[in-house]
């Protein structure tokens, strides 16, 4: 089967782009497996830049030219199958265009959603919604990350209910499992390093997280926190640790696999207070390697995670019950050991990254 190509249409960042967003990390794990070194991997580049977001005519003019490169790839190169993520709004649009063009040229394909905003939008607009079900069910299958995006794909896409399956998130690999076992004992008068790992914008919460942070910091506790990523409010992350003297704050911007991994193994306790999710990479990233996780309701995440069992569950855009929270986990480290526990063996029994993988094999080697 090695003779047989697969085009991915996914997040393929330069090195030096520093860039590391979700399925930017999906798209590197999966070309980089042994379960699709089988494959003669087409790689389609749809990354954009978010620090700063570009002007909406600059984003409309990209799409239109990745989308007259498509078809030109599609020709050159006749893919057996195309694997395609995409995001929310124009993301979305754009994607669907690309499934409508793959059929064209009789091409397999695979959709495969992963911002949970692309739910809410749907259901804000009728327009919208119209026109991504008219796109997205021209694909052979429709990829979940959990059960509330298989509902919205059989009952507002009307998409195959055969054909509509849930794949786990794959970022748990060996290297994050392994980090786990190199964790000390929690302990009561330690320092307790925070994480927050991903986009540096509103919907990612980290409005709430500086303001929980300045409350707990002005409380007294001895405690830092750590951003890593970047984003539209990373300026205003500066401003505001400068405005209310926190040099307990530090923002590194995006960091590299290696650096990712030693945040991880600096860090105590990892919080994503996001607005809206999917199934949330960084989220999987600190739960494999052991941290206690805060993380909000929204997406898939209750589907998968439980209050006070595998994490501390919050409502989104509530820094009173984040601070709450927060505070509970400096307080108390045997709470802290029983999440990271349960959290980790919750990631080593569902989203192993080798599982993943090759169910999503198993799906391309019927399209084959």
């Amino acid at each position: 089967m090695s003779n047989y190509k697969l085009l991915i249409v996914g997040s393929f960042p330069k090195k030096d782009s520093k860039i590391y967003g979700g399925i930017a990390r999906s798209c590197q794990i999966l070309i980089e497996s042994e379960e699709f070194s089988r494959f003669q991997i087409i790689k389609f580049d749809s990354s954009q830049s978010s620090s700063p977001t570009p002007h909406f005519l600059i984003r409309l003019y990209n799409a239109l030219i990745r989308l007259v490169k498509f078809p030109i790839i599609l020709l050159f190169h006749r893919p057996k199958v195309n694997l395609i993520f995409c995001s929310d709004g124009f993301s979305a649009l754009e994607k669907g265009i690309m499934v409508y063009f793959s059929k064209l040229f009789n091409i397999s394909v695979l959709i495969f959603p992963r911002a949970g905003e692309l739910i809410n939008q749907s259901n804000n607009s009728s327009l919208f919604l119209g026109t991504i079900k008219y796109l997205f069910k021209k694909a052979d299958y429709f990829l979940c990350q959990g059960d509330e995006w298989k509902k919205f794909a059989i009952e507002k896409i009307k998409f195959n209910v055969n054909n509509t399956i849930i794949i786990n998130n794959w970022s748990a690999t060996n290297d994050l499992i392994k980090l786990e076992k190199s964790r000390s004992e929690p302990k009561v008068d330690k320092k307790i390093n925070f994480l927050f790992s991903g986009w540096v914008i509103k919907e990612k919460g980290v409005m709430e997280l500086l303001s929980a942070f300045k409350n707990l910091t002005n409380k007294g506790y001895n405690i830092s926190l750590k951003i890593v990523g970047d984003g539209r409010l990373m300026k205003h992350s500066i401003l505001f640790s400068k405005k209310y003297n926190l040099n307990n704050i530090s923002l590194t911007g995006w960091a590299d696999r290696s650096e990712l991994i030693k945040h991880l193994e600096e860090s105590d306790v990892f919080v994503l207070p996001s607005w809206q999710e999917g199934m949330p990479n960084s989220l999987i990233e600190a739960l494999a390697s052991g941290l206690p996780c805060i993380a909000t309701s929204v997406g898939v995440i209750p589907n998968y995670l439980t209050n006070n069992q595998h994490a501390l569950i919050i409502k989104p855009r509530d820094v009173k019950n984040l601070e709450i929270s927060m505070e509970r986990l400096i307080l108390d480290p045997e709470l802290r050991k029983k999440l990271s526990k349960n959290g980790h063996l919750l990631v080593k029994n569902v989203f192993l990254t080798n599982n993943s993988l090759k169910k999503l094999s198993t799906i391309l080697n019927q399209l084959i």
